[in-house]
């Protein structure tokens, strides 16, 4: 009778290790479909829009280059009114944070101002257009994993992807020279734009940014610490950012022209 226990107990755990490992599978496949294939998909159709428009714009005028940059703002705008009808039809409401003056949406306000017309603002608006669009790609892809596909969510993908395409190919098309000046302007229209999200969060009762209490990055610090602290440490961690971002490509410069300048030595 004990070798039958035993063997029962056996079984049974056998039986518990497979439905375990059955529901780790089933898991593991739901991630693949729902967040591993869209991000892929997502970095193919950037990659295949920077290449294309680089290699096919080479030697294009700047007008001409810009041309890709502009149909990707008239993109952004009509997914943004897509967006709104779609979750007034289904939710019934539009939430603050759904705005579009979220931190998502602020890099696609910065084309029309160098894409159509040069002013005062285009290198600081390039300059907006490029690591923004990075962070928020970084902070889309990073808590995309707790949501199933759907129609909202391939928006999303869409959206995100649009603005990183339009970053990558500022670089790659020559449209953007990185100098280390440039990274001052571009933190404070970083830090304006903290500024006012908080004005408005609080003026519309909800956050309408990664910035404030219903953060999944930062909420903790808004919520133990209030407003003031939570933004100072963004405004910190955007000032180390954009100073380390610009100095390293700085220096990387230099080095570069300097070892430029001495093959031209040792050639003469």
């Amino acid at each position: 009778m004990k070798t039958v226990a035993v063997s029962v107990e056996i079984l049974q755990i056998k039986l518990i290790n497979y439905r375990f490992l059955l529901y780790n599978n089933a898991k593991g496949d739901v991630m693949v479909l729902n967040y591993i294939v869209p991000l892929v998909i997502t970095l193919v159709l950037v990659a295949l829009f920077v290449t294309l428009c680089t290699i096919f714009l080479k030697n294009a005028s700047e007008e001409k280059k810009l041309i890709p940059i502009k149909v990707v703002f008239f993109l952004l705008v009509a997914l943004e009114f897509c967006k709104i009808f779609y979750l007034i039809a289904t939710d019934g409401r539009y939430e603050p944070s759904r705005y579009p003056i979220v931190f998502c949406s602020m890099v696609m306000f910065a084309y029309p101002l160098f894409c159509f017309k040069k002013n005062h603002f285009s290198e600081v608006a390039k300059s907006f257009s490029i690591i923004p669009a990075f962070v928020i790609f970084a902070l889309f892809v990073g808590i995309q994993w707790q949501f199933n596909m759907s129609l909202i969510q391939g928006h999303s993908y869409l959206y995100h992807g649009a603005m990183l395409a339009v970053a990558i190919y500022l670089l790659t098309s020559k449209l953007y020279k990185f100098e280390f000046k440039k990274c001052f302007p571009l933190f404070i229209v970083l830090s304006g734009y903290i500024l006012l999200s908080t004005v408005l969060s609080l003026f519309i009762g909800g956050d309408i940014s990664y910035f404030g209490p219903n953060s999944s990055y930062l909420g903790f610090i808004y919520n133990n610490f209030g407003y003031v602290v939570g933004n100072c440490f963004v405004v910190i961690l955007f000032f180390v950012l954009c100073v380390a971002v610009y100095g390293i490509i700085a220096l990387c410069q230099r080095k570069k022209k300097k070892a430029d300048s001495q093959t031209e030595v040792q050639n003469v």
